[in-house]
Protein backbone atom coordinates (compact mmCIF):
# COMPACT_ATOMS: atom_id res chain seq x y z
CA UNK A 1 0.00 0.00 0.00
CA UNK A 2 1.22 3.82 -0.40
CA UNK A 3 2.53 5.74 -3.11
CA UNK A 4 5.87 4.02 -4.74
CA UNK A 5 7.93 6.19 -6.59
CA UNK A 6 10.75 5.01 -9.28
CA UNK A 7 13.66 6.80 -10.72
CA UNK A 8 11.13 7.93 -13.65
CA UNK A 9 9.06 9.84 -11.47
CA UNK A 10 12.28 11.76 -10.14
CA UNK A 11 13.61 12.23 -13.62
CA UNK A 12 10.35 13.90 -14.53
CA UNK A 13 10.05 16.09 -11.15
CA UNK A 14 13.80 17.18 -12.20
CA UNK A 15 13.16 17.83 -15.28
CA UNK A 16 9.83 19.60 -14.99
CA UNK A 17 11.67 21.88 -12.49
CA UNK A 18 14.23 23.03 -14.86
CA UNK A 19 11.40 23.62 -17.94
CA UNK A 20 9.70 26.15 -15.06
CA UNK A 21 12.72 27.49 -14.55
CA UNK A 22 13.95 27.99 -18.50
CA UNK A 23 9.41 29.56 -18.68
CA UNK A 24 10.54 32.02 -15.71
CA UNK A 25 14.00 33.16 -16.98
CA UNK A 26 12.30 33.11 -20.76
CA UNK A 27 9.81 35.58 -19.19
CA UNK A 28 12.70 37.94 -17.45
CA UNK A 29 14.29 38.21 -20.79
CA UNK A 30 10.70 38.99 -22.19
CA UNK A 31 10.52 42.15 -20.11
CA UNK A 32 13.35 43.30 -19.71
CA UNK A 33 13.73 47.11 -20.93
CA UNK A 34 15.43 47.42 -24.16
CA UNK A 35 18.80 49.54 -23.59
CA UNK A 36 21.29 50.63 -26.67
CA UNK A 37 22.99 47.26 -28.23
CA UNK A 38 26.40 47.88 -26.96
CA UNK A 39 24.59 48.12 -22.89
CA UNK A 40 22.69 45.19 -23.46
CA UNK A 41 24.52 42.25 -21.56
CA UNK A 42 23.58 38.62 -21.57
CA UNK A 43 22.86 36.84 -19.37
CA UNK A 44 20.52 39.68 -18.32
CA UNK A 45 20.65 39.75 -13.85
CA UNK A 46 17.33 39.58 -12.50
CA UNK A 47 16.00 41.75 -10.21
CA UNK A 48 15.19 40.99 -6.44
CA UNK A 49 11.31 40.86 -7.02
CA UNK A 50 12.22 38.48 -10.21
CA UNK A 51 13.96 36.24 -7.77
CA UNK A 52 10.74 35.52 -6.05
CA UNK A 53 9.60 34.95 -9.62
CA UNK A 54 11.90 31.56 -9.57
CA UNK A 55 10.87 30.64 -5.65
CA UNK A 56 7.11 30.63 -7.09
CA UNK A 57 8.09 28.88 -10.22
CA UNK A 58 9.61 26.14 -8.55
CA UNK A 59 6.83 25.26 -5.85
CA UNK A 60 4.61 25.65 -8.81
CA UNK A 61 6.24 22.92 -10.66
CA UNK A 62 6.39 20.36 -8.04
CA UNK A 63 2.68 21.14 -7.07
CA UNK A 64 2.15 20.13 -10.88
CA UNK A 65 4.30 17.39 -10.08
CA UNK A 66 2.51 15.78 -7.58
CA UNK A 67 -1.23 16.67 -9.32
CA UNK A 68 0.02 14.38 -12.01
CA UNK A 69 1.57 12.26 -10.08
CA UNK A 70 -1.29 11.27 -7.78
CA UNK A 71 -3.84 11.59 -10.99
CA UNK A 72 -1.83 8.67 -12.53
CA UNK A 73 -1.24 6.63 -10.01
CA UNK A 74 -4.86 6.50 -9.61
CA UNK A 75 -6.57 3.67 -7.28
CA UNK A 76 -4.54 0.61 -6.10
CA UNK A 77 -7.06 -1.56 -7.68
CA UNK A 78 -6.23 -0.13 -11.06
CA UNK A 79 -2.56 -0.96 -10.94
CA UNK A 80 -0.92 -3.72 -11.62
Amino acid sequence: MGLTLNQNHWAALVFGIIGWVFGWYSLVLVTASIKKPDEQKFPLKPTTTQYYGIGFAVVIAVLSWLQRLFAIQGDEEQQD
